[in-house]
């Protein structure tokens, strides 16, 4: 009675049969009906909403004319039914069916979304060699697979180039090691080959050694920063800690402060006060204040971390260095 051709053909009474053979979960029935909605038959006028409700019915029991419909509805951008995301799961699910112009569609949709393996994957299963129709989305997949493999002989050239660099560092760091000259070997991977575990092997290396003091101070407080806990971390606070106690500049008492050189004098003259007088008047004079030992190490520590964390060499934010 649905069939146009048929001579009991009953535009009416068909429907009313096929909605209940699809209410009783009928996949073929809720596909025809779906057709007839899309397409408008007879006098049945087109409903793109009844045609996609029961387009989804037929798919979800994988009825093809339901599938084909609901990607058709789905699909079409200028319709109110127009859906992003199920247009892309039918056309899924029509190209498992085997229909070409789905996978072809998906395809490109996929590429266009950055989705690169899975369209090229779909594109060559989809291309049909020696088929005049397939020309097109056969030299479409052959691009995205010529495109992988040149994309993977760089990054594997890219990944080669990086280990024989890293190879080279190691081999220059442990030229240092095997001198055992630990300050050298503590520069450079600090500031060359940037490794911590090299520079966690030249202090812990140093310190078995008791060779800490031939350390540059600097490299301490970068150590800090790299190492904020850990046997690296006590090393460095132990040896920072043993400089301060151990400073001693003899008659010049470390530093330049008012009053210093006064005081040094009085010393050196076994006097308690400053008795010595002159007929000329000493013209004013204030000494200029050098920074103390912990604003020199703080300096020093903004520096590093001003060229480690900006410009083109940086560093990321989340490095010890940076925090």
């Amino acid at each position: 009675m649905s069939d146009p051709a048929h001579a009991d053909y009953d535009p009416f009474l068909s429907l009313r049969y096929l909605q209940t053979a699809c209410a009783a979960n009928e996949a073929a029935a809720c596909g025809r009906l779906a057709l007839i909605f899309f397409a408008g038959e007879g006098e049945v006028e087109r409903n793109l909403a009844s045609a996609g409700n029961f387009a989804v019915r037929a798919c979800s029991s994988q009825d093809r004319d339901g599938c084909e419909v609901a990607e058709a509805i789905f699909t079409d951008g200028a319709s109110e039914q127009f859906d992003a995301a199920k247009a892309l799961r039918y056309r899924r699910v029509n190209c498992d069916f085997g229909n070409r112009q789905s996978c072809i569609d998906l395809a490109r949709i996929l590429y266009n979304m950055d989705d690169y393996l899975p369209a090229e994957q779909i594109a060559l299963n989809a291309c049909k060699p020696g088929d005049p129709s397939s020309r097109e989305i056969c030299q479409f997949g052959t691009q995205l697979r010529d495109r992988r493999h040149a994309i993977e002989a760089r990054q594997q050239a890219s990944r080669r180039a990086a280990q024989e660099a890293q190879a080279k560092k190691q081999a220059v760091f442990e030229s240092f090691m095997a001198e055992r000259n630990y300050d050298s070997a503590l520069y450079y991977a600090l500031y060359y080959s940037r490794s911590k575990s090299q520079a966690e092997t030249a202090t812990l290396a140093a310190a078995r050694a008791g060779a800490m003091s031939g350390i540059f101070k600097d490299h301490l407080y970068v150590l800090e920063y790299w190492f904020p806990s850990g046997p690296v971390a006590g090393i460095a606070a132990s040896e920072i800690a043993k400089r301060k106690r151990g400073q001693d500049c003899g008659i010049y008492n470390c530093t330049n402060m008012p009053g210093a050189s006064t005081r040094r004098w009085q010393a050196q003259n076994g006097s308690a006060g400053g008795n010595y007088s002159s007929g000329r008047r000493s013209p004013s004079f204030e000494p200029v204040r050098t920074p103390s030992s912990a604003e020199i190490a703080k300096q020093t520590r903004d520096r590093y971390r001003s060229y480690n964390c900006t410009g083109s060499r940086r560093l990321s934010s989340s490095h010890p260095v940076c925090q």
